[in-house]
Order: C-alpha cells, then sequence, then structure tokens
C-alpha cells in the first residue's frame, strides 16, 4: 500500500527525535501512552491526536543536534569497512546514507538520541582517560589511608558482582574503587576518605592505577 512505503527526509525526522528526547527528560521512553516514537509520528503528521506534542521543543538547537548526530553516525563507516558494528548500528548506518526514514523505521531514529549522547560521552571519558593514563602515579602505600577530593570520569554497574565500578581522578592520578552506590551518590566531584588496597596497571588505558577501598564520602563538593 501507499501509506506502507512513506518516506520522511532523515534531518527532519532526526530534529524531532531529538525534541522527543528533550520533552521525556533527557531519555528514551518506549511504554505507556506518549512514548518517544508517537511523539516523533505526532510531529510527523501522522497521528489524529496532537495533544501529546509541545510543539515549542523543537528548537534550532533540536536541528543542530539532529546534524551532529549524522556527522557522528557517518563516522560508522569506518568501522563498518573493518566488521566492528552490530545490526543496529548497521540499520542506522543505512538510514543515514540513503538520507530518508521509512515510517516503520521511526521507531530506530526515535531512540537515538540517547544512544548518541552515551556515545558521545563515552568517547569522551574514553579520551580522558588515556591522557591520564601516560602521567598516572600510584598513590600512597598498601594499608595507607587517603584522603583527597576525586574528579569522577565513570560510574558503571558491574551485573556479575552486583555493585558500582567508580573510576576518578585524584590529584592528576587514576583512582578506582567499587561500591554499592549509584553515580548520583558521587557527583561529579567530592571528597573522599578510603584506604589503598592495591596498584596495578590498568587493562583498560594502561596506565598506573590505585585501586581503593572503604570509600566514603566526606563531602560533596
Amino acid at each position: 500500500s501507499m501509506q506502507a512505503q512513506q518516506l520522511f527526509d532523515l534531518k527532519t525526522v532526526m530534529t524531532f527525535a531529538v525534541s522527543a528526547h528533550k520533552q521525556k527528560g533527557q531519555d528514551y521512553i518506549n511504554y505507556g501512552t506518549v512514548t518517544n516514537k508517537t511523539i516523533v509520528q505526532m510531529h510527523l503528521g501522522l497521528l489524529e491526536d496532537k495533544r501529546a506534542v509541545f510543539v515549542d521543543h523543537v528548537t534550532e538547537e533540536c536541528a543542530d543536534i539532529a546534524e551532529q548526530m549524522i556527522q557522528y553516525y557517518k563516522g560508522l563507516t569506518f568501522k563498518a569497512m573493518g566488521n566492528k558494528i552490530n545490526d543496529f548500528e548497521q540499520k542506522v548506518l543505512g538510514l543515514i546514507n540513503c538520507k530518508l526514514v521509512d515510517r516503520r523505521d521511526i521507531g530506530v531514529i526515535a531512540s537515538l538520541p540517547k544512544a548518541y549522547f552515551r556515545a558521545v560521552k563515552r568517547d569522551a571519558t574514553d579520551t580522558q582517560m588515556r591522557k591520564l593514563s601516560t602521567t598516572s602515579i600510584h598513590i600512597g602505600t598498601l594499608g595507607e589511608d587517603v584522603q583527597g577530593t576525586i574528579n569522577i570520569l565513570n560510574c558503571s554497574f558491574i551485573q556479575s558482582l552486583q555493585c558500582h565500578v567508580v573510576n576518578a581522578e585524584m590529584s592528576g592520578n587514576i583512582v578506582c574503587f567499587f561500591t554499592k552506590h549509584p553515580a548520583d551518590h558521587w557527583g561529579e566531584t567530592c571528597e573522599i576518605k578510603g584506604k589503598v588496597k592495591r596498584h596495578q596497571t590498568s587493562k583498560f588505558h594502561g596506565g598506573k592505577e590505585t585501586v581503593l577501598n572503604y570509600v566514603k564520602t566526606v563531602d560533596k563538593v
């Protein structure tokens, strides 16, 4: 049928996806009545009901971010040459290259802003860690108490251990520790007390890293 073959301009759909991501509190929600996908569909005039769309959310900034996303995902082409991309990325690359979005693929584009912001943050963290790794030295001696301000580089949940791992910078050196507290407990910067558990070379960035334990926040900065 004609309807199945409805095609939309990629940049337009992407702009509405960024807008929906903002409207949903910088998140991707795919359950309930107002999902990111339904917001995009409404903006495209595919749904009768317009009540769930706050049209004023579609700003110039949404279009700028959409353009940055398109450029970022075009960069996946190089990874694809080395067969390093998954099915989802392959699908996205196809849409980016043909610059058109079929009605069936609106959901894929609606989920992209969240994936994009996460990828950009991860890339920035990786770059920062690699930079620090070249000059990082071990802190203290084993079992010694340490106190100081840390800047959080990354806090991620480790499923197998059922806890979070925090990677941080302390006086220009890399420290890490395991904790039951999620990212919002540590914030971006905080003062901590802990003990030196171990000195190691990171498998990830190859730099010297100090593993701490018994870590507590002294004060939020």
